[in-house]
């Protein structure tokens, strides 16, 4: 026997008694998984932000506990509502299974909003100062339905396919009584986007994920790489590509990194440029607690926009309860961005930056609740709730 049919006979062998391994391991998580109970659950809590002040928040549950591996939840059913000072309120109902059938993940949200105090700034990346006195000027009422569906689909270890619809309905206008910004840029011609519109967004992108937990990583690395096309009324293109390291520092201390690229060409409507470019659940805002943390949530618009930032994450508290830990996060963090318009020469001048701490609870493998307080260049000192890390 040579050596080459030596190594083949051994790479089968190999084969031949992996197989039955990995066949036992599916069997053994398809009878974990029908044997796993729902549990249903309540969780009501206040959250204040710089737009609509206090906010009550209640959401009702129904949950298959957490498995084995990075999944923040098996899979879900939510009914989720908030109603805020501002009078700005909302309904969600979602389904969330990122961990219920191996190998795939399928997401689906409707969802209705209206936001009272929806932020206005003006377009570009030198938007307006605002002032205390004057927020209201930098307001707008924008009412929106949404529905959206999500599946991924695993490829090989670690790499799996996205695919994504969206369907939406908005209506903008102008705050009635005092003068705003938006019925100024009306007035102008700066924006024409306001009544009512309706499209489609469909979506298409790859993942490579090595995370050894989705909610709380504390190493690995998460990659994607995504297209979009809106269509009816919503008629743009837009992509994304994003990276997020995450280095151990000793035990309990993590390093996290985030690069974050998003770029849209056609007729984009200011307020879909107010909705990040995600690939699971959606985000609102360019600013705020998930990309520029210390900056008033939605500060700046524009359909062009880059972002990195810097997490230094610090463990006081680990419960290692394998479905439902408890940890209390101390973090330092540092975020910096620029925007363009169409047209626009892309330029690191301008950046946008701010700089802070935070402390997160974290209750299980998916819920948190934190503060953050911080300093931008532009806002000054900013602080808010948390329902999650920043990225």
């Amino acid at each position: 026997m040579t050596w080459r049919a030596g190594a083949a006979a051994l790479v089968a062998a190999a084969l031949l008694t992996a197989a039955p391994a990995a066949a036992q391991s599916a069997r053994n998580e398809r009878r974990d998984l029908a044997a796993a109970e729902w549990r249903t659950s309540l969780l009501v809590y206040p959250l204040w932000d710089a737009l609509d002040g206090v906010s009550g928040y209640v959401a009702i549950g129904r949950r298959l506990p957490p498995r084995r591996g990075p999944f923040p939840t098996t899979a879900g059913f939510e009914l989720a509502g908030r109603l805020s000072t501002s009078g700005s309120r909302g309904l969600l109902v979602a389904f969330d299974a990122p961990g219920l059938w191996p190998g795939w993940r399928v997401l689906g949200i409707v969802a209705a909003d209206r936001f009272q105090r929806a932020p206005y700034f003006g377009l570009g990346n030198a938007p307006d100062d605002s002032v205390p006195q004057s927020r209201r000027f930098y307001r707008y009422s924008l009412r929106r339905y949404s529905g959206f569906a999500a599946v991924q689909r695993d490829l090989v270890r670690h790499l799996r396919a996205h695919a994504g619809v969206q369907v939406r309905a908005y209506r903008a206008l102008p705050l009635e009584g005092d003068p705003t910004l938006l019925a100024a840029d009306l007035a102008t011609g700066a924006a024409a986007d306001t009544g009512s519109r309706s499209g489609t967004e469909l979506r298409l992108g790859l993942l490579y994920d090595t995370r050894d937990e989705e909610a709380s990583p504390s190493r690995g690395v998460f990659l994607e790489a995504l297209i979009a096309r809106g269509m009816a009324d919503l008629a743009y293109d837009r992509y994304l590509l994003s990276a997020r390291e995450f280095i151990p520092l000793g035990e309990y201390t993590t390093l996290g990194f985030r690069q974050s690229l998003e770029l849209a060409g056609g007729a984009m409507p200011f307020y879909v440029m107010y909705e990040r470019f995600t690939s699971w659940r959606p985000e609102d805002g360019f600013g705020g607690p998930t990309s520029l943390r210390n900056h008033l949530p939605g500060r700046f618009l524009a359909p062009n926009r880059a972002m990195v930032s810097a997490d230094l994450r610090f463990k006081k508290i680990d419960v290692p309860i394998a479905a439902s830990p408890f940890r209390l996060w101390y973090v330092a963090f540092a975020d910096a961005g620029r925007l363009w318009l169409d047209g626009e020469r892309p330029s690191l001048s301008g950046l946008h930056w701010d700089a802070g701490v935070g402390a997160i609870a974290q209750f299980s493998k998916s819920a948190m609740f934190g503060l953050n307080i911080g300093f931008s260049g532009i806002d000054g000192f900013e602080f808010g709730g948390a329902i999650s890390f920043g990225f």
